[in-house]
């Protein structure tokens, strides 16, 4: 039998086509956030309108508030009197911790409670209130933070919930988790914490996702389904973030154990961090969204019976913002074997009845690995042409559409050229068979090794299963079972796959631009068997298409800027002095790899980058700037003994110009050990970190009073240790001025913005 003669007609591929958009259409406006509810919503209710009322107040004026600032103060002052405008009783814990990262500060959290029908175990629910140096931080985290006193507001206004509720806006995550650190460490209600609902950003708009749960989290997501009316998660997210360097306060909080869940938005990446981040682009509908998602989690948390009910991890997504679709991560195996038997045996019936030659079936099968190769050579060499070309320089730019338009196009038209090119040797049922063993072994192979991530092709795996024997039923070959084992697995294929391509920008940047072509390409290949149905005069249409918005989405971004005042790029600027060889510099540090015309013309940076710092590789664009006899930090021994072949030293570090962030960094060889300041011991640097710095552990305070920090510390009683001694404080001498103005509205600092840093060489022991 020709197996061509019960392929569907050549309209199955342009249905399909269409149902493809309308599922991308779906998830675009499924994905958009809620619109905010008025500030008369009934009192039971979170309001985006009142949340963003007390973000006004909170961080109206616009003024950053890192640890250990003045503005911070004043921030959690506000905190404070709120809560006790709505009943409670806010008390602030004090502590000092240090991280993995080198970083230590004096961190005062504001807590309160609210109480319970039963005592003992309690739900917390959690955000931070201190910026970064560069942005006054309204979305991250000011937006959480309003959100937070909403949802404590709204819970006071509802009948008690079973357990109680702790709600913790904590200091110091920006410095490294380090109010979650004290927070653990010291306050007495920790120990009654069983479950946390962290709040994040990072960006300024977009829906709130929850991206991460506790361990064992079947019995979690089966109340998140139940609770969470407009859900955006994925196992997906929840897999990848174990594999990403980020860390939020819920990391702190699952090392102790504590279960939960944890959300944050992340669209407008661009203002993350910077001056951008205000109470001007802080979006309503994202503060709605998150408040909903976390006060309804909150509820389902303290409702429950906070015990978790066995230790199976869940496969989860969401079903266009509507439905979350979970089951425990155990049966997937199940699933996954139940749709390979039955794309096999269908295989096995086209075969036996001559609908499918054994050639047409090793040509399908030998396809769809190539389709996927191809759109990752693809995918990468249109990468790094655009990246050559200047057209990616940082990892987000200001006009990303018609780019992330190419790529997916790229993935579609790949994937369709192909199909038409092995057309005459696979036939219909070739490429439905090669595409759907395929799809069932790697769904096999995934839900064995790591079923959160095998969703996506057990879903659709199933689907083609159940419904090609709808084509081993039909008795009658008329092509109408043959257009449903098409259409209906490819469309759940998109449904289940579109939504993890999203994001995947926005999370990543332009390093998953070929990411996306390849997962696009994965999703179109079930679309194969359809492409050659279309008529000779019409096939090349689509992929003809495909390839036009491929060139015209790939040179726009040649065309147009990359960077604009909504979208620019990271520029920031340091007065740097040595107090040794008394040389001071002006460094500019910018991810775009040159500097714009404008700030280029105001002082004559040199074209090499410079490094100005021993652990630097690439350094910063350096200029000479005047140099302004800044009083250097200095370090007093106020003890020192040796023993065992080591020295061990007990220092005071200070800063007479009052820089509030002081640190000392040793080298590679230096072999120092046991360090601790201001009593806190300070971890093991992580592995990465000393990666970034090229082995030299770099310890600083980030709050530091004036009568200076104690450090301790041991060192091996060998050859003397050359150490680098440096403060830091935040904005620039009046001397730079010209530079700040000369930066374009195109550019902003970011992170710890512009600074100051004056460094000097201490050896140990004294020479």
């Amino acid at each position: 039998m020709d197996s061509r003669k019960n392929a569907p007609g050549g309209s199955a591929f342009a249905i399909a086509l269409v149902l493809y958009a309308l599922v991308i259409c779906a998830t675009a406006i499924r994905l958009r956030p809620p619109a905010p509810k008025p500030a008369n919503a009934p009192a039971g209710e979170f309001s985006g309108a009142r949340a963003r009322n007390v973000l006004e107040q909170l961080v109206g004026d616009g003024v950053p508030h890192p640890v250990g600032s003045a503005q911070n103060g004043v921030v959690r002052a506000r905190v404070i009197s709120e809560l006790t405008r709505l009943g409670y009783q806010p008390r602030v814990q004090s502590g000092f911790a240090c991280d993995q990262y080198g970083s230590c500060a004096e961190v005062k959290n504001v807590v309160a409670r609210l109480d319970g029908q039963e005592r003992g175990a309690a739900v917390m629910l959690s955000a931070h209130y201190d910026s970064v140096p560069a942005g006054p931080g309204a979305s991250d985290d000011g937006a959480s933070v309003a959100s937070l006193l909403e949802i404590a507001r709204t819970m006071k206004a509802s009948a008690p919930p079973r357990h109680p509720v702790i709600f913790l806006i904590d200091d110091g995550e920006e410095a490294g988790l380090l109010g979650a650190e004290a927070f653990v460490a010291s306050d007495p209600w920790a120990k009654d914490v069983r479950a946390d609902v962290n709040m994040e950003a990072r960006g300024t708009s977009g829906p709130s996702m929850m991206f991460e749960t506790g361990s064992a989290n079947a019995w979690l997501m089966r109340m998140y389904a139940r609770a969470v009316r407009h859900p955006d998660t994925s196992s997906i997210y929840y897999e990848a973030y174990k594999h990403m360097p980020n860390d939020t306060d819920f990391t702190v909080f699952k090392r102790m154990e504590y279960q939960g869940f944890n959300f944050a938005f992340i669209g407008d990446v661009a203002h993350y961090h910077t001056p951008l981040d205000n109470f001007a682009n802080a979006s309503a509908r994202s503060i709605q969204h998150q408040g909903d998602n976390a006060l309804a989690a909150v509820r389902v948390l303290a409702n429950s019976d906070l015990r978790p009910s066995g230790a199976s991890e869940a496969v989860f997504f969401d079903l266009f913002g509507w439905k979350t679709i979970w089951w425990p991560a155990k049966w997937t195996i199940g699933f996954a074997a139940l749709a390979l038997a039955l794309v096999v045996l269908e295989i096995v019936i086209l075969a036996r009845r001559r609908q499918m030659r054994a050639k047409e079936f090793f040509v399908g099968f030998a396809s769809w690995p190539l389709m996927i190769i191809a759109s990752a050579v693809g995918g990468g060499v249109l990468y790094f042409l655009l990246r050559g070309a200047g057209a990616l320089p940082t990892n987000w730019i200001a006009h990303p559409a018609p780019l992330l338009v190419a790529f997916w196009a790229l993935g579609f038209a790949v994937v369709v050229i192909l199909e038409l090119a092995f057309w005459r040797a696979a036939g219909f049922w070739g490429f439905w068979s090669g595409t759907w063993i395929w799809w069932a072994i790697v769904s096999l192979v995934l839900a064995a090794l790591v079923p959160s991530l095998s969703y996506v092709f057990v879903v659709p795996s199933l689907a083609a299963g159940i419904f090609g024997l709808a084509t081993v039923l039909d008795r009658d070959q008329r092509g109408v079972a043959s257009t449903v084992a098409v259409i209906v697995p490819a469309v759940v294929a998109a449904a289940a796959g579109v939504g993890a391509i999203w994001f995947l920008y926005d999370a990543l940047g332009r390093i998953a631009l070929a990411g996306i072509a390849v997962l696009v390409a994965l999703i179109a290949t079930p679309l194969a068997p359809l492409a050659g149905t279309v008529s000779r005069r019409g096939r090349w249409a689509f992929p003809g298409a495909a390839i036009t918005a491929v060139i015209i989405g790939a040179v726009t971004p040649l065309l147009v800027p990359a960077f604009s005042a909504a979208s620019p790029q990271m520029l920031n600027i340091q007065y740097y002095q040595n107090a040794d060889s008394r040389k001071s510099l002006w460094l500019a540090d910018t991810a775009a790899g040159r500097l714009p015309r404008r700030f280029m013309n105001a002082v004559a940076f040199a074209k090499k980058k410079a490094a100005a710092y021993p652990w630097e590789t690439s350094g910063e664009f350096a200029a000479a700037a005047p140099l302004l006899n800044l009083a250097a930090p200095t370090l007093t021994i106020r003890k020192a003994s040796s023993s065992q072949g080591k020295w061990d030293y007990d220092v005071q570090l200070q800063s007479p110009r009052g820089a509030p962030v002081i640190a000392l960094a040793f080298p590679p060889d230096a072999g120092v050990e046991s360090v601790s300041m201001q009593g806190a011991a300070n971890p093991e640097l992580a592995p990465r970190v000393l990666r970034y710095t090229h082995g030299w552990r770099i310890y600083r305070c980030l709050t530091v009073p004036p009568e200076g920090v104690e450090m301790r510390f041991t060192l091996p009683n060998t050859n003397p240790a050359n150490l680098l001694l440096l403060d830091e404080s935040f904005g620039l001498p009046p001397q730079g001025a010209f530079l700040q103005r000369a930066r374009p509205v195109t550019a902003v600092p970011i992170q710890n913005g512009d600074t100051t840093v004056v460094t000097r060489r201490i050896t140990l022991p004294p020479q």
